[in-house]
């Protein structure tokens, strides 16, 4: 089930980032591990947006989350946790497709991100869900500054790219 938080959930969501972070030391990314995940300030500011949204158990407990950030006029799918007990059940797609949804209701014809363009659960997994690579010939400055900002944070920039959904009436 997809759902809002719960206010008292939104200290859960860095501790679900951070597990299924844990992956990324198999693929050579052991740097990912030690990033900082998503702040409680973003998370709550997501949940007053209303654009966070916890994939929940059949307790009801949160076992991955969505954020999107809107960042200069484009909707950005931003953050993307599931814990590995609960991969392969769907529930990432239907946190992307809840990301588009509300993304179209802003107005927006596109859902952006950026990823890891080599792990599989990363770009090939978006690609089987609508997305497509950007080319870099023709981002916006506003990607080039989100690209350098990532970088910037520890993420190698040959492997990293920006991914785009259209959001027609399918989207």
């Amino acid at each position: 089930m997809i759902r809002r938080p719960h206010l008292h959930e939104i200290k859960l969501l860095p501790q679900i980032e951070n597990e299924a972070d844990l992956r990324y030391g198999h693929v050579g990314l052991r740097r990912v591990i030690d990033m900082p995940p998503a702040t409680i300030v973003s998370l709550a500011q997501g949940l007053r947006d209303n654009r966070l949204w916890v994939a929940a158990s059949p307790l009801n407990r949160p076992v991955g989350f969505a954020l999107m950030k809107l960042h200069d006029g484009t909707a950005w799918l931003d953050q993307l946790s599931v814990l590995d007990r609960w991969q392969g059940r769907g529930l990432g797609v239907a946190l992307i497709d809840r990301t588009a949804a509300a993304a179209r209701i802003l107005g927006h014809d596109t859902l952006y991100l950026s990823t890891y363009r080599d792990v599989p659960w990363n770009a090939p997994f978006y690609v089987k869900r609508g997305f497509e690579e950007v080319p870099r010939g023709i981002w916006p400055r506003a990607f080039r500054v989100q690209f350098m900002a990532e970088n910037s944070h520890g993420h190698p920039p040959w492997r990293r790219t920006i991914m785009r959904r259209s959001l027609g009436r399918d989207g």
